[in-house]
């Protein structure tokens, strides 16, 4: 995939945007699919965004079948890392920390990926937990300024977060300081691999996938008694499938993330989007707007997890957060 236009160009950064961000910092997700990247600052409190860049990988292919990562996207994904340290140096950011999530949390083989990724992009990576990854993603939503604002302060007091990746779905109930979180070790990548053979998908195919969440789901106490006990909830969404789905929704020619940020998406809406796209071909879905070449596999397990996450809290639509895991860790990493 190209690189993305930043947020804000050399030139326009130049002129103007070093008088609220002199010292920019950057981190970078290296995750199951994609490799995320975020140039920025933090200004009491909220992040500021200077450029963003993703690249899909898909490092963690296939690591259910092998537990390993394979040769071929490891060298993609340190390419990738490369590409994005010049970036960073362009824009003069002189601190760079990467996290790593699902993949190398489970793969035997993440600590030659490290070693690569330090001798090759001179970048060290902290490989964070589930949990911490919730935290983390959590830090990145209220830094977006989500509840900061009228109405929508009391509307949002409490909600409910997913952040459905490639390896793994973490999730959050915030209430304040009784807030809990955690993570489930179900993704996008992760089930298309396991469960999906034909294209499109067939009956069984999806049958067995649902069952497979569901049984995920299960296995959490903590989740599943906020099935059981809970009030209705708001509903907040972030990662790659939320941001897409918002996208298709809005029928956005190419992706921005100012746009799609808040944007509420109707529990019918979703379930439209998934009945036409389990219908259609990897091919004939490239042709729905929104819906980035990359990712006409994967979007179907990623609708099904957020789908099966609204029918369990008796969600009518989600609030889709471009702020997430990037900006919590730029906050939590004290970037100024």
């Amino acid at each position: 995939m190209p690189l993305k236009k930043p947020l804000l160009s050399l030139k326009n950064y130049n002129r103007t945007s070093k008088t609220f961000c002199p010292t920019p910092a950057a981190v970078m997700d290296i995750g199951t699919n994609t490799i995320r990247l975020l140039i920025g600052c933090v200004k009491e409190g909220k992040v500021m965004r200077l450029a963003t860049n993703r690249t899909v990988t898909r490092l963690g292919k296939d690591i259910l079948k092998t537990g390993k990562l394979s040769r071929q996207n490891i060298i993609k994904s340190i390419k990738c890392m490369v590409d994005f340290k010049e970036i960073c140096n362009e824009y003069g950011a002189k601190e760079i920390r990467a996290v790593g999530t699902s993949a190398l949390r489970e793969a035997k083989n993440s600590n030659e990926f490290l070693a690569h990724a330090k001798k090759i992009a001179g970048i060290d990576i902290d490989i964070i937990s589930g949990a911490k990854e919730a935290e983390l993603t959590l830090k990145g939503v209220l830094g977006a300024g989500v509840g900061s604002q009228g109405s929508r302060k009391k509307e949002l007091e409490r909600f409910f977060i997913v952040d459905i990746g490639g390896g793994s779905t973490e999730w959050i109930f915030y209430k304040g300081s009784n807030t809990i979180m955690n993570s489930i070790p179900i993704g996008a990548v992760k089930l298309f691999d396991a469960f999906i053979k034909h294209d499109p998908p067939t009956p069984d195919e999806l049958r067995r996938m649902k069952g497979y969440i569901k049984k995920a789901f299960s296995k959490s106490l903590s989740l599943n008694n906020i099935f059981t006990n809970h009030s209705p909830l708001n509903f907040i969404a972030t990662g790659g499938t939320a941001a897409t789905l918002a996208a298709i929704d809005i029928g956005m020619d190419k992706y921005d993330g100012d746009k799609v940020h808040l944007h509420k998406t109707t529990l019918p809406a979703l379930k439209s989007m998934y009945e036409k796209i389990i219908m259609l071909s990897a091919h004939e879905r490239t042709k729905i707007k929104g819906l980035e070449a990359e990712r006409t596999d994967i979007i179907i397990p990623g609708i099904l997890i957020l789908l099966t996450f609204m029918e369990k809290l008796g969600a009518k639509n989600f609030i889709m957060s471009d702020y997430g895991l990037l900006e919590g860790s730029l906050i939590s990493y004290h970037m100024l």
